[in-house]
């Protein structure tokens, strides 16, 4: 790895752990630059679930340091919420297997990105519903089908689609982040049992790089999280939202 290649994949990484931090989706944008870049996407998958994982124990632990998340017997919503998005997810993975076999890539990415646009503008427009258990239920169940028939889509559908619920995006952000590191070291684990690894050199190099920036970033989007005005955070996730249906609708034509 040269040393252009290598300041990029820092800063790429740094500025994916950052967004996701801070916003609850985006890491996974960095997946189609690296490919640009040069680098297997046999190698970028389980690199990447390992340093989201990182990523959002990190950003787990400074959300509940900064109160943006109460991960406490005293409030148990948190922690309810955290586990219907993970177990939903981990089913969703298994999915993953039957569904990218009988779907279509145009397919899925159309429908992506038009969902995630779509909740996007829904935020901007400031539209959202109250709160109840089901409807929760209805988003994990959709983040979870993002997650099996993509492997990405989760952060937006997840984060967007709790705040149109009617929850915090505060509360939002910091469960989608929790909630997606755990589902990315089990994808990591179901990608090394099925797969393995080929170039243990350079993954251990990216997963080090990545590694490293996915410890340090967090910190830095949770307190701007804590500190950011929550008409002000609706613009961006909802601009944010939109900004990342629409790269992936572009992806289907020139990537």
């Amino acid at each position: 790895m040269d040393i252009i290649v290598l300041v990029l994949v820092i800063l790429l990484a740094f500025i994916a752990a950052f967004i996701d931090s801070s916003f609850g989706m985006g890491y996974g944008m960095i997946a189609p630059i690296l490919l640009l870049l040069g680098f297997d996407a046999l190698l970028i998958i389980p690199v990447l679930l390992l340093s989201q994982m990182i990523c959002g124990f990190m950003g787990t632990i400074f959300h509940s340091i900064y109160r943006n998340i109460e991960i406490s017997t005293e409030k148990e919503r948190d922690i309810k919420i955290t586990l219907i998005f993970t177990i939903s997810g981990m089913v969703g993975m298994f999915g993953a297997i039957f569904l990218a076999i009988n779907l279509s890539e145009i397919f899925t990415n159309l429908y992506i990105g038009i969902m995630i646009i779509v909740i996007g503008i829904i935020i901007l427009k400031k539209i959202s519903f109250q709160f109840s258990w089901n409807k929760i239920y209805i988003i994990s169940a959709l983040a979870a089908f993002n997650k099996a028939i993509t492997g990405g889509g989760y952060g937006p559908i997840a984060t967007t689609g709790q705040m149109v619920t009617g929850r915090g995006h505060k509360e939002a952000i910091a469960v989608s982040n929790f909630a997606e590191a755990f589902l990315s070291g089990f994808g990591f684990l179901l990608y090394y049992i099925l797969n393995g690894f080929s170039d243990l050199d350079l993954v251990f190099q990216l997963i080090i790089i990545m590694g490293i920036t996915s410890i340090i970033a967090p910190p830095l989007g949770a307190l701007l999280l804590k500190n950011i005005k929550k008409d002000k955070a609706n613009k961006i996730i909802g601009s944010v939202s939109i900004l990342l249906g629409s790269i992936t609708l572009i992806r289907m034509f020139f990537f």
